[in-house]
């Protein structure tokens, strides 16, 4: 096989049309420099399916597109190229014979590759088989090159002027071992870097020719897709890894959460138990509150019964006072003066003590007012409370051991003084016993009295400590009442502020899924409309195909290259100098046929410079119709009287044109007939050559033709010479305009839609988080109240505590006050029988050794006072650190419910 013909239409220096052909042989193609002698070469590359436009010497492809058609302004030009390969009788069978094993292949290799090969090379398929029908002998090639004004291209690709593919054209090349990216072109310097190669680029050449090459290219390729296919299994690898890891950590929150709900049910049912033990709790401490209560009632009627019966011995004991105050008077004025003294030192004593419970009392109001203080101080207090604990240790066992023993020292010597007044006494052992009697009952009275004052002492300082307490606990009691209803109502907002961001996250949803359902319309039609216009515009470029090649074989473009060159004495086309009535056109269009697109010129020269020009610019062949050459025919001339049946005229006669036209037309149409029927004609068939009113045409051979009449686009007519599109046409051209205007539409609907989706999107996020945050702080408020519920219910039961413990403590404390003064008054008076009765006693002796007991009682009884002074102040320092250790705690929980109101503030 060979290269035939190229034909180069507006490709780079060829303007128009021009066709080169290649005969038999060696041809040589001369001219010197810039006259496009390698353009020929670029215009065969390019319509071999090049792909790169530096081997064209092209910076672009529609640098390709002659310039003169490219600066008409036009919307869209076109270049092509077509390549004519003369195919001999070895090729056809090579190519049939690769045709057969390519489909045996396909059928051995299975149902997938037998469909690709009817899917890829189906239009190269069709369009050898079209011309293996007739006998083989062309193979043609043709690329279409179409630029618009914005600088966009495409290129279209045909085999025998089917459609086809680049991928299709290559394998068809590769069937007859042509290859646009090898050697079957040298180009310039090709031998010279040939001649300069080494033997390994030489062997890349000799593959290259062998077709070896090719399959080391699709090696190449085969294993390049491989590692492609590799490098993606690996990354879906790692992205599955991170979906398995992913997908572990899910289920470990899972089961957390899980385990979470099943806590936290738990935690709800733990929770009604404790307030049904707490209930059970209160329930018992009123029953043990009442038992108390009786008890106390009881301990009150005892009470009272041991008062008559104290009222009873203090009668008695009246009696007897009045008797030892007759003694005493009897015994004398020393002793009198000396219990006296004695009674001074013990009030005095007594206003010291008062002294002390007032300084005592002054204290604790101070301590009540620092009270407030001790939440910056609860360090210092630890440290004073281990202070007071050090203090209270060395008091019990250092300070109070030696009072003790030195208490009890007084005591014995005392006692040793006492015994030796009874001796002294024992001659009036009467008074003795008495007197003795009497100091007895006064020390009963003192035992009984001490714990009693040191009772009330007790219970006055708890009762203030438990009144403050209970104004604190009240205090915040109603702070947590207010915190609460304040913190509830703060949820019920923050609750209904939750249900309206959740609607609005559900209608943001909702309007996300129409935006998206919306996009997926827009972009669905968007795709249904770009196929629609492939197929249209692929139709469309076939019927220009079509008309091109229709007006090339009917010669107007011929004409227009002989108009545009500015050939002058050239009258027209046949078609264009004549007119014919609408019944008889048909039939003298068809009489007529091919002839009607001969050109006529005036002279016989102007003929021959056409010619000239065509040949000039490879423009094709045209028939010239001189007027000044031109001769009829010699016709036959019947008159009308001998004319047969259905005989209507001589076409020549029937044309309405110059009378300077008339021998173009008696050369065109000759000696042909017009009947009106096919009937009347065939019985003059042999005679004439006769044409019908239905276009049936008889020759005088006696061929016959006729059948239906096919209006093409493109086709001659009388009166003129170039037809508007076809409907079909008209029909593409109009809905590829709707398309593209459907498509601006679309393509602003799709931005609309995905500017939509984007911002619905957004929204829909911002509504998932504030929904997140008010979520979140629902649960904080939740957690709040809970805890604030739980500190009031705290606060609820040490209050109760601490009123009933109240109560107890004033009940107590009011029948403290009324037994004490009247202890207090019985021990005063029989002190001063005591006094009296030893004022009595007259002898020295008696009187020495009855001073020496009141020295012995006087300094008994100031181990006794500071003995009870180091009891009241070790209890004293048991107070403290009591109330230093509430203090402490009270602050602590202060301090740490002020740690757990932070995150609500």
């Amino acid at each position: 096989m060979y290269i035939k013909r190229v034909e180069l239409t507006n490709f780079k220096s060829f303007g128009g049309t021009t066709a080169v052909p290649l005969l038999p042989g060696f041809t040589v193609i001369s001219g010197p420099n810039g006259s496009g002698k390698s353009n020929i070469l670029d215009a065969l590359l390019f319509a071999l399916g090049l792909s790169s436009s530096k081997g064209m010497r092209a910076e672009r492809l529609p640098d390709l597109v002659n310039q003169t058609q490219a600066s008409r302004g036009r919307s869209t030009v076109e270049a092509s190229v077509t390549a004519t390969f003369a195919l001999e009788e070895g090729d056809v069978i090579g190519l049939e014979d690769d045709e057969e094993g390519g489909s045996t292949e396909a059928n051995g290799n299975g149902h997938q590759n037998g469909h690709q090969q009817n899917g890829n090379g189906q239009a190269a398929s069709e369009a050898l088989s079209l011309t293996s029908a007739d006998v083989l002998t062309e193979w043609s090639v043709t690329r279409k090159l179409r630029v618009s004004q914005q600088g966009s291209y495409t290129s279209n690709y045909y085999i025998n002027n089917q459609p086809c593919t680049l991928t299709e054209l290559h394998e068809q090349l590769q069937k007859f071992h042509v290859y646009p990216e090898g050697y079957n072109v040298v180009l310039q310097g090709d031998v010279t870097s040939i001649i300069s190669m080494n033997s390994r680029e030489r062997r890349e050449i000799i593959d290259e020719l062998a077709g070896v090459a090719a399959f080391d290219r699709k090696i190449d390729q085969a294993k390049d897709k491989l590692d492609a296919v590799k490098e993606r299994e690996e990354k879906f690898r790692i992205v599955e890894r991170e979906l398995i890891a992913q997908r572990d950590r899910l289920a470990q929150d899972r089961i957390k959460a899980e385990k979470y709900q099943k806590l936290k049910a738990e935690l709800q049912n733990k929770s009604q138990w404790e307030a049904v033990l707490a209930w059970q709790s209160q329930a018992k401490q009123a029953d043990q509150i009442r038992s108390q209560i009786t008890a106390g009632d009881q301990a009150a009627i005892e009470l009272a019964e041991r008062l008559t019966g104290m009222g009873e011995e203090i009668r008695q004991a009246m009696i007897g006072l009045d008797q030892l105050n007759t003694r005493v008077k009897a015994l004398g004025e020393d002793e009198l003066l000396a219990l006296q003294a004695t009674l001074a030192t013990r009030e005095a004593e007594l206003r010291q003590l008062q002294r002390q419970q007032q300084d005592l009392a002054k204290a604790r109001q101070e301590n009540a007012q620092a009270l407030e203080r001790t939440q910056r101080e609860i360090q210092e207090q630890v440290r004073n409370l281990e202070q007071l604990a050090a203090a209270k240790h060395k008091a019990e066992t250092e300070d109070l051991v030696m009072l003790r023993a030195n208490r009890d020292q007084a005591q014995q010597e005392l006692d040793q003084q006492r015994e030796a007044a009874s001796t002294i006494a024992s001659v009036s052992e009467a008074w003795m016993q008495e007197q003795t009697a009497l100091r007895r009952q006064i020390e009963a009275l003192q035992q009984s009295l001490d714990p009693q004052r040191t009772e009330q002492a007790r219970l006055q300082e708890r009762t203030e400590q438990l009144r403050l307490k209970i104004r604190e606990q009240t205090a915040a009691l109603d702070a947590f009442t207010q915190e609460i209803d304040a913190k509830q109502t703060q949820r019920s907002q923050t609750e209904a502020q939750l249900i309206i961001s959740i609607q609005d996250m559900n209608a943001l949803e909702e309007s996300v899924r129409s935006a998206e359902r919306e996009l997926k319309l827009q972009q669905d039609t968007q795709d249904r409309l770009l196929n629609e216009q492939r197929d249209k515009q692929r139709q469309l470029d076939k019927l220009e195909a079509q008309a091109q090649v229709i007006r090339e074989s009917q010669g107007t473009g011929l004409s227009q290259i002989l108009s545009d060159a500015g050939l002058p004495g050239i009258c027209g086309l046949v078609a264009e100098l004549g007119r014919v009535d609408a019944q008889y056109q048909l039939a003298l269009e068809i009489a007529a046929g091919g002839r009607l697109s001969f050109l006529v010129v005036e002279d016989d020269s102007i003929a021959a410079a056409g010619i000239e020009l065509l040949k000039r610019q490879r423009a094709g062949r045209a028939t010239f119709l001189p007027l000044n050459k031109i001769k009829a025919p010699g016709g036959l001339n019947l008159p009308k009287w001998n004319r047969p049946d259905g005989f209507i005229d001589f076409a020549s006669n029937l044309i309405d044109c110059d009378d300077r036209y008339r021998d173009v037309f008696a050369y065109v149409f000759g000696n042909t007939v017009v009947f009106s029927a096919l009937e009347a004609a065939r019985r003059q068939m042999g005679q004439y050559r006769i044409v019908t009113l239905d276009g049936e045409l008889l020759e005088t051979s006696g061929a016959m033709t006729g059948g239906s009449i096919n209006t093409r686009q493109g086709t001659l007519h009388f009166g003129r010479v170039e037809s508007a599109e076809s409907a079909e046409a008209v029909a593409l051209r109009e809905r590829l305009q709707e398309i593209t205007h459907i498509l601006l539409r679309c393509q602003k609907a799709i931005a609309e839609a995905v500017q939509a989706v984007k911002d619905r999107t957004q929204a829909l996020n911002e509504a998932r988080q504030t929904q997140r945050t008010v979520q979140l702080q629902v649960e904080q408020l939740q957690n709040q109240l809970v805890s604030l519920i739980a500190q009031e219910g705290q606060v609820r039961t040490q209050l109760a505590q601490n009123s009933q413990e109240l109560n107890t403590a004033e009940t107590r404390l009011f029948a403290l006050e009324r037994e004490v003064p009247r202890q207090e008054a019985t021990l005063q008076t029989q002190r001063q029988a005591l006094l009296d009765l030893e004022q009595s006693q007259t002898h020295s002796e008696w009187q020495q050794i009855q001073a020496a007991i009141r020295q012995q009682e006087a300094h008994l009884n100031q181990q006794q006072l500071a003995l009870q002074t180091a009891e009241q102040r070790l209890r004293d320092l048991d107070g403290q650190q009591q109330r230093l250790q509430e203090k402490s705690n009270s602050s602590s929980s202060a301090s740490k419910s002020t740690e757990r109101s932070k995150p609500s503030s």
